[in-house]
């Protein structure tokens, strides 16, 4: 009884997450800030999260881990042992994801994940994660798929030293091999590098004619303009994250321009919101009358974690975590993000990605074929 009581005395449902509001993945964690939080504004002025006849407040207890792995561990378990929150959100990024939910696992309350998107995440057995994403072995499919049709076949690879870009350009390897795509040149790169230049001349002797690299946004921006100096002009040239988040565009100009990344959700994915009746385009629409900016994938990741958790609730009609945690398991919905069904490491099997590049200083979808809207451009 103990874990409902609290809910339903204060007539609240809390939820709790330590995020990179400061620190190296900042301008990532705020963007996973403002879709948690629009997700809280949008329940809260409909009166609430209605479950078996009664509404509820929805509330988010936050924590800084200022991008930092043993700060994020202490306070997920602070938000469990000190804050008595029993459901929880996903930190940002894949590293940090893999050691709270170590901490979540231990005390068997759930934990849905918007912004983890290694593999090894969910390959452990553990039985109370969910991640709304597609796993990164999915990311870099489509764009080699693309590179293909357009008869490209030297790829260069190149990652940041972390988990997330190495899984990612490992599964890009592995893929192009299955592809008939030749890998001419792969290496890493040591987090808080300055100079990328060396790994380029490199990798400009290799002649590939096409790129693509893994790491956080700033690591991509000064690639990107590297990339540009060192007279490197590959006929594509992918990032595994950069071109659509804010910022990347307005740093680099007409650097930014034809460069491509896969994305989780594009505003115009054919899928109508079955909570909210949102489609795509109506959710950017109404996020951006309250942040004032288009959202990109981020933000509706995170809106759609607390979208399996309110359809949990709505299941079980009241807030056992074992009962949610097995209700999640069962999630089947469409939400404006995309379909959400879980297989049973807890990764979503039921959405796929696209491809977006950068045309005339705006993101656009130019793979898959069904969702694109316009046609790929190559660098001449």
């Amino acid at each position: 009884m103990s874990a409902i009581l609290p809910a339903a005395a204060q007539d609240t449902i809390r939820f709790g997450t330590a995020l990179s509001l400061t620190g190296n993945l900042a301008t990532e964690g705020k963007l996973v800030r403002e879709g948690y939080d629009f997700f809280v504004k949008t329940v809260n002025e409909r009166g609430g999260m209605e479950v078996a006849g009664k509404k509820y407040k929805v509330e988010i207890v936050y924590y800084d881990d200022e991008s930092n792995v043993n700060t994020s561990v202490k306070l997920y378990e602070k938000l469990i042992s000190e804050d008595k929150v029993k459901f929880l959100l996903g930190p940002y990024g894949s590293g940090i994801t893999i050691a709270v939910s170590n901490i979540t696992e231990q005390h068997k309350l759930p934990m849905v994940i918007a912004h983890g998107a290694a593999s090894t995440i969910y390959n452990r057995g553990y039985k109370y994660i969910f991640g709304v994403l597609n796993s990164i072995d999915h990311y870099t499919y489509n764009m080699l798929k693309m590179a293909v049709e357009q008869k490209l076949t030297r790829l260069a690879l190149l990652n940041e030293n972390q988990l997330f870009p190495q899984l990612g350009i490992d599964g890009a390897a592995r893929q192009a091999k299955e592809l008939g795509v030749e890998v001419v040149y792969k290496e890493k790169y040591s987090s808080g590098s300055k100079d990328l230049s060396p790994e380029l001349e490199k990798m400009k002797a290799a002649r590939p004619d096409m790129i693509i690299a893994g790491g956080y946004t700033n690591d991509m921006i000064l690639l990107a303009r590297q990339i540009a100096q060192v007279g490197l002009k590959p006929k594509l040239l992918g990032y595994l994250l950069g071109p659509t988040l804010p910022g990347f565009v307005k740093s680099l100009g007409s650097e930014a321009e034809l460069t491509l990344e896969p994305v989780q959700w594009s505003i115009n994915v054919p899928y109508r919101d079955q909570i909210f009746d949102w489609t795509a385009r109506g959710y950017a629409d109404a996020f951006q009358k309250v942040y004032g900016h288009v959202p990109d994938y981020h933000p509706i990741q995170s809106t759609a974690a607390l979208q399996v958790y309110y359809n949990a609730f709505q299941k079980v009609g009241g807030f056992n975590p074992e009962k949610v945690r097995d209700a999640i398991a069962a999630t089947d919905i469409v939400t404006a993000y995309g379909p959400i069904r879980f297989n049973d490491k807890g990764q979503n099997v039921a959405k796929s990605m696209s491809v977006v590049q950068i045309q005339d200083g705006k993101p656009v979808v130019v793979y898959p074929a069904d969702v694109a809207e316009t046609k790929l451009k190559l660098n001449p």
